[in-house]
């Protein structure tokens, strides 16, 4: 018995285990850390490990070149559309600055209007401005078509009117009702006319 009294107080004597103590020495981090210094280890763990570490470098190199692509896109859009709406005031700009010389020639013709004598060089006046509007029109690409004693094209003639010939023949363009103009080349307004029938 006091063999067994012996055993007994000898066991007491030991410490029992602290839990902090307990736990595995090789926790997560300390794979993690043991991968990145051993990157040749033949334990499985640590290769799976290493591919995951990989795998992460990866997709955010990835990520961060998807970002970068992103936003130089959405750059570019801008730029584009900024670009496109000043062409577009710019060439509104153009088109009207030269049509504002004949305005003011024409609020001036106006402004001159012969009260009951002579009406000739106030009529002169408006010849004048018609012949530079003209010159503005030509300047910008723009020029009348020839559409009397033509034959009817529906790409650049409008028929609102039908009207009997006489001896000339069907189809031809009898009278220009509205004038109609090109684009460098290109039907900018297709005239109104009367044509034979």
């Amino acid at each position: 018995m006091n063999e067994r009294q012996d055993d007994m107080t000898s066991s007491s004597d030991y410490e029992q285990p602290d839990s902090a103590s307990a736990q595995p020495a090789a926790d997560w981090q300390s794979l993690v850390d043991n991968a990145a210094s051993q990157p040749t280890a033949s334990d499985p763990v640590t290769q799976l490990v290493q591919e995951y570490k990989e795998a992460i470098k990866a997709r955010d190199e990835a990520e961060d070149k998807y970002l970068r692509a992103a936003a130089e896109f959405a750059n570019a859009r801008r730029r584009a559309e900024l670009r496109a709406d000043n062409e577009v005031r710019s060439a509104k700009e153009m088109i009207l600055t030269s049509f504002l010389p004949v305005a003011d020639d024409l609020q001036r013709a106006l402004a001159t209007l012969p009260a009951g004598g002579d009406a000739a060089g106030w009529l002169e006046g408006f010849y004048l401005i018609q012949r530079k509007l003209h010159g503005v029109l030509d300047r910008l690409g723009v020029s009348p078509m020839q559409t009397e004693g033509q034959t009817f094209d529906p790409a650049l003639h409008q028929a609102v009117v039908l009207a009997d010939g006489g001896d000339v023949p069907s189809g031809t363009v009898l009278e220009e009702l509205q004038k109609g103009y090109l684009l460098d080349g290109k039907v900018l307004r297709p005239a109104m006319v009367k044509v034979a029938q």
